[in-house]
């Protein structure tokens, strides 16, 4: 049962990230030594001085065999343009970078000055783990791996993974499409292109070069919204940071505005499901653009990768997590973090919670036992998640996106959940929404707590958002009324990432067209904050 439901949680889970190249020495274009790179990549290469014929084998057994003087190559039988003449200087052939990498399935580079291969050594770890897979060698697979994470995921959890991905039929060759670093891992990106839906693992490694975490989600190669124009490069300047500590240490950004502080300061805290610090969505970063526009106004932000992007794995080997151990200590965390910066006004921290992040911002107020936070804001929130889910689901039936009884069943599961006899350890015979200890917990409504609060706060709420309707911020108006701190502001073109579009409601297809949160949301958010630092 354990794999089992390590297996659901893990195909359960999303990736949304972007992918960061190795700076390469040289263009694409430009010939590279055939030899030296291939052979940094662990590729074999051999040379038949009577054909002037070269053939490489690479790692994972693919052999491309090619002339000097030949503008085309064959591998594993087939013909491959190169790109150029491969030509012979000396005693080394030199061929197009572009070819190697398509050769070799990673990036790799030439520095003419050093005269040596650039080959990250952490993309060679995941070609080997990811081709270790491939081949169902999970003995060599589980000794790659850190201790936490063979804690975690059972070896013979890696059988059930091949059978749920089966499905998507056969995996064709896999190719590394790039690398990054952050203050907590070195990370590389994976394509697995499976014959029904190509998938993109991102693997994570330690400081001791063991995978310490994965991340698995369909690929979606698609453009990302640029920066916003209300940004000003020349009026903040950002650093890596880390939010919390081991096991669930989070790389982060801390953005400053120029100049001498001490600055007002927000964290920034994601919606459901894994997120990166910027909080892309398909082809929008509103994270980033809140952090870019509001440092421009002078006030800074501590954005950072979620916990369940992070540590996938290991976090999903909790069956009874909660929104607590997803976002709430995190944020507290981020929070003492800032209070603890002399460049940050101790006095004027803020949280921002967008769509779940918005319901844990109560929960982090409940929670600082400091007096560290100065207000809260909640950007598309949902009072009520019970609700918010069943008119979520009313929208894509009466709009034709999902069939009548997926409402049908949405229902039927609310209801199990509010049932006051409901207990998640023993979750009643028909709940199949999952992880029950997680749904239980958001049954309660968000101003439940702030009707006990004193700290200010202000709700943002996009009047065509299908997600979190408009009806979510009517209740916490009405329930909120007797309250005199607290904000309320709709903008009626914005959807539920807070872009701009047109019709009576938003639609995910909006998702994929790259845009910024307008500058009016900007504007409201710092006009807010000043307001409230200037009161006693």
């Amino acid at each position: 049962m354990r794999v089992k439901r390590w297996v659901r949680r893990w195909m359960a889970a999303a990736l949304l990230t972007v992918v960061i190249l190795a700076p390469a020495a040289a263009a694409e274009t430009d010939p590279v030594p055939l030899r030296f790179l291939a052979e940094a990549a662990g590729a074999t290469v051999e040379w038949d001085g009577e054909t002037r014929t070269v053939t490489v084998v690479t790692a994972d057994g693919v052999t491309a065999t090619l002339r000097i003087g030949d503008t085309e190559a064959l591998v594993d039988g087939q013909p491959v343009p190169i790109g150029a003449e491969a030509v012979l200087v000396g005693d080394r052939t030199w061929v197009p970078q572009a070819f190697m990498e398509r050769v070799l399935a990673m990036p790799v580079a030439w520095d003419p000055e050093k005269e040596q291969p650039v080959v990250n050594p952490y993309v060679l770890k995941a070609f080997r783990l990811v081709n270790d897979l491939k081949r169902g060698d999970l003995a060599a697979v589980n000794a790659q791996l850190s201790p936490a994470l063979q804690q975690a995921v059972p070896q013979e959890a890696w059988l059930q993974i091949g059978a749920s991905l089966a499905p998507l039929g056969e995996l064709g060759r896999p190719q590394v499409l790039g690398a990054s670093v952050t203050a907590v891992h070195h990370n590389v990106d994976v394509l697995l292109p499976f014959a029904a839906a190509a998938q993109k693992l991102i693997v994570r490694f330690d400081a001791n070069g063991l995978v310490d975490d994965f991340h698995l989600n369909t690929y979606m190669p698609i453009d990302t919204a640029g920066e916003p124009p209300y940004a000003d490069p020349s009026a903040f300047v950002e650093e890596e940071v880390v939010v919390g500590e081991a096991p669930w240490a989070l790389p982060g950004t801390l953005t400053l505005p120029a100049g001498e502080g001490p600055f007002p300061a927000v964290v920034l805290v994601h919606g459901s499901g894994p997120s990166d610090r910027d909080g892309t969505a398909y082809a929008v970063k509103p994270f980033r653009d809140l952090a870019h526009g509001l440092a421009s106004r002078g006030i800074a932000t501590l954005r950072f990768d979620k916990r369940t992007f992070v540590h996938s794995q290991k976090f999903g080997a909790n069956p009874n997590f909660t929104v607590q151990e997803e976002s709430v200590e995190d944020a507290l965390a981020a929070v003492r973090l800032l209070a603890a910066d002399e460049r940050i006004d101790a006095r004027r921290i803020f949280v921002l919670g967008q769509s779940l992040g918005g319901l844990v911002v109560p929960r982090t107020l409940a929670q600082d036992e400091g007096g560290l936070i100065r207000g809260g804001i909640a950007l598309a929130a949902p009072n009520s998640t019970m609700d918010a889910l069943v008119a979520q689901n009313r929208i894509l039936v009466e709009t034709g996106q999902l069939p009548p009884e997926q409402l049908a069943f949405i229902e039927g599961q609310v209801a199990l959940l509010r049932d006051p006899a409901f207990d998640p350890d023993h979750p009643p015979e028909g709940y199949l929404l999952g992880t029950p200890h997680y749904w239980h917990d958001l049954v309660p409504k968000a101003s439940d707590l702030l009707k006990e609060q004193e700290q200010p706060m202000l709700f943002l709420q996009g009047g065509r958002d299908f997600q979190v309707p408009v009806s979510e911020f009517e209740s916490f108006r009405a329930d909120l009324a007797g309250r005199t701190n607290v904000t309320f502001q709709l903008f009626p073109k914005l959807n539920h990432l807070f872009t701009e579009g047109e019709g009576e409601i938003s639609t995910m297809a909006e998702y994929l067209v790259p845009a910024n949160v307008p500058e009016y949301v900007i504007a409201a958010i710092a006009d807010w904050i000043r307001s409230v630092s200037a009161e006693p």
